[in-house]
């Protein structure tokens, strides 16, 4: 019992002294870090860029397979390769009939690529990341969030989760729509995998068509309800997420972001001027526009302005279109459709800060403003920066088709606008076609299957590495002013 001065007092602290072993110096081992060879961003769009390549050589495997084509024989590896990367890329050219050469497990392969293709090479890459629980990264989430157009760190698995929703709930009531439609046609089974397969290929923007005895979509060339549920699905597909998120939760236009408005301003821009101009152009042409009547006239004009920036589905043959309007819709593909879409190009958003950019130059002012507000200079420039290496890459393909097919082109089998042609449709996976596809060479072919993958990944990869490598700088250096025009 503690008595007198030992007895323990309210507010009293008891200090406890270490003893000496609990004092010694103590050796944490440390496992030697690993040297990489890429910085966490690199390897962020490398792994992402990496398991798109990888679904394209999974689709190539099972097309080569004998079940997925027609006959006793299977697929060579040239036709399986360029289908399985034009799935995938959401592009629609192809080397073979769809309808005819693959058989219903072929067109199943198709039907999943293009709807794994059409979500994405981030969203896709989230997906994937969620579904094995790795961690995902800083990087990662930099990048998801840039390309959906997500407000915070925060919310990219909840806006990955949405855009899967939002894509599978519109192809639901798609599918729903088109085999109503087609079901006053064909027998229901026939309707209803119809409706399937061109629903996911209509909203994923890839142009596939498994109609029998028609040239993609010519046998609809008079029916304006089935264009236009195509055409909605393409447009729901073109304009991303993002975008049409934000048009339904604000109602009022003078809300919506900067970014919506240049979406929506530049895609009514490009659907008048392309409409107009296909209208323009062909309207006396018996082999295209001409045969049919006035109302067919401005539906058809209406709908390829629609399908030519990114879907590539066509109602006419553009092997007998005029050399205006081939250079008007090589414009419109390489422009494509909005960024974070299903749609491929540059992007309508890189487009419109380019042009708001060459309109605030023309007018003297020295800063990108529209709508009262600025654009920053890094997304101008590095705007500019994809538009050139577009340029570029595109240059480099043109010449290489041209050396690989100089021996057709010499004897007269195609023009060298019909190579042009090809490699824009190729670049800006929109799939239109002049009818050369399946007489370009086997070089030729792999020439396309690249610009395909390029241009599905090129300005993506591109405009996100240029993101993630942005470095504040610490100095300028004097400004000197140089000649021009």
């Amino acid at each position: 019992m503690l008595t007198g001065r030992n007895r323990s007092r309210i507010g009293d602290r008891i200090v406890r002294r270490p003893r000496q072993a609990e004092m010694a110096p103590r050796h944490i081992h440390t496992p030697e870090r690993r040297r990489v060879l890429f910085s966490p961003s690199a390897s962020a769009l490398l792994s992402l860029s990496g398991g798109f390549a990888g679904l394209i050589i999974i689709g190539t495997l099972l097309l080569s397979l004998p079940l997925a084509a027609e006959g006793s024989g299977h697929a060579d590896f040239i036709t399986a390769l360029f289908t399985a990367t034009s799935a995938v890329c959401v592009t629609g050219l192809v080397v073979v009939s769809s309808a005819d050469y693959w058989t219903p497990a072929g067109q199943v392969v198709l039907l999943i690529l293009m709807f794994l293709g059409g979500l994405g090479i981030m969203t896709a890459g989230l997906v994937i990341l969620t579904i094995i629980r790795r961690r995902i990264t800083l990087n990662q989430r930099l990048i998801v969030r840039d390309t959906m157009g997500g407000a915070s760190l925060g919310s990219v698995m909840t806006l990955g989760r949405y855009v899967i929703i939002f894509a599978l709930a519109v192809q639901a009531v798609g599918f729903l729509v088109l085999f109503a439609k087609l079901s006053l046609e064909y027998p229901l089974g026939e309707a209803a995998w119809n409706g399937l397969f061109h629903t996911v290929s209509a909203f994923n923007n890839a142009g596939f068509t498994i109609f029998e005895n028609s040239n993609n979509l010519s046998r609809f060339e008079a029916d304006p309800a089935m264009l236009g549920i195509i055409a909605i699905l393409i447009v729901l597909g073109g304009l991303s997420f993002p975008v049409v998120a934000e048009i339904a939760r604000r109602k009022r236009p003078n809300r919506w972001s900067l970014d919506t408005k240049f979406v929506l301003i530049g895609t009514l821009l490009l659907w008048v001027v392309g409409g107009a101009a296909m209208l323009l152009f062909e309207i006396g042409n018996p082999k295209t526009l001409g045969a049919v009547s006035m109302g067919n006239q401005l539906s058809n004009a209406t709908f390829q302005a629609i399908t030519a920036r990114t879907a590539g589905f066509s109602t006419i043959d553009f092997a007998s279109t005029r050399s205006a309007s081939d250079f008007l819709f090589m414009f419109l593909m390489f422009i494509g459709g909005a960024s974070g879409s299903t749609a491929g190009g540059i992007k309508i958003n890189t487009a419109m800060i380019l042009l708001v950019t060459g309109i605030a130059s023309v007018n003297g002012r020295p800063r990108t403003e529209i709508f009262g507000r600025e654009l920053p200079i890094a997304q101008v420039t590095r705007a500019l920066a994809l538009f050139l290496l577009a340029v570029f890459t595109l240059f480099l393909v043109v010449i290489s088709l041209a050396i690989t097919e100089g021996n057709k082109m010499a004897a007269g089998h195609f023009g060298f606008l019909d190579i042009l042609f090809e490699a824009v449709s190729a670049f800006g996976t929109s799939g239109l076609s002049r009818g050369i596809t399946p007489d370009i060479t086997d070089p030729g072919k792999i020439v396309l299957t690249i610009a395909m993958y390029l241009g599905r990944l090129g300005p993506l990869t591109l405009a996100l590495g240029l993101a993630l490598h942005e470095r504040r700088a610490v100095y300028r250096f004097a400004q000197e002013r140089v000649r021009i025009g």
